[in-house]
């Protein structure tokens, strides 16, 4: 029997803010063009490889887009003008609620920097709150799969049965980068979860299943592990 749908809500910090500015939405709604624009083959058209196998591209690798489509996002409610000069960093905005906030210069000093990005910390000021089940908690995440976009979010687990808060989340700003972060853009990625304790264990290598469910997957020519094994994940 299948288990209900558990539901997830998301709360405004205040009755103002939910009547101006788009909720959380799910995931598959900023689905990339760059996604979109890809094909399931390389140059567009299924063909043998000389060293054997198919030329697959990204579109059909499953796991791929269900990291895409997973959970759901925060978006940035409004345009963010990126502008640097001597002084560093600038950002101008039009509308209410301020979307950032600079951090200090002395904060998380241990914490490395991603490649590429500068050094200074900013935070997204969030103001919607993620309402859970009890039991059920969330992850905060970067956008998955989304390097293109001029900032990496910082993640983290908040136990949001229990406290369901909106709140500051840090991110870092690409380095060199100057322009518009559009409103609606994705920002973080929220994926509920329910609190299991969990143990792990080493097992032994059991060729039988692995060579069987290998070979379940090659008999047809692509999406063998899409039509076989491949379990749908529902977020509305």
């Amino acid at each position: 029997m299948r288990e209900k749908n558990k539901k997830i809500g998301f709360m405004p910090v205040s009755n103002e803010i939910g009547m101006k500015l788009p909720p959380p939405r799910p995931a598959r709604s900023f689905i990339p063009d760059w996604y979109r624009k890809a094909d399931r083959f390389i140059g567009g058209k299924m063909e043998i490889r000389d060293v054997g196998g198919l030329n697959k591209d990204i579109k059909l690798c499953v796991p791929f887009l269900d990291a895409l489509m997973g959970g759901y996002c925060i978006e940035l409610p409004t345009s963010l003008i990126v502008k640097r000069d001597s002084r560093g960093v600038t950002f101008f905005w039009h509308e209410y609620p301020e979307p950032i906030e600079n951090r200090p210069k002395n904060m998380a000093v241990t914490l490395p920097r991603p490649s590429g990005h500068d050094e200074d910390l900013y935070a997204w000021k969030t103001v919607w709150g993620v309402v859970t089940p009890p039991g059920y908690s969330a992850i905060y995440t970067h956008p998955m799969n989304r390097f293109d976009l001029p900032f990496i979010t910082t993640s983290g687990i908040m136990d949001t049965d229990v406290y369901s808060g909106a709140g500051e989340i840090p991110f870092f700003l690409k380095k060199d980068f100057e322009g518009i972060i559009e409103a609606g853009t994705p920002i973080v990625q929220v994926f509920p979860f329910k609190r299991d304790a969990w143990e792990h264990e080493i097992l032994e290598t059991d060729n039988n299943v692995l060579e069987k469910k290998r070979y379940l997957v090659q008999r047809v020519l692509f999406d063998g592990y899409k039509k076989l094994f491949w379990q749908r994940k529902q977020f509305d």
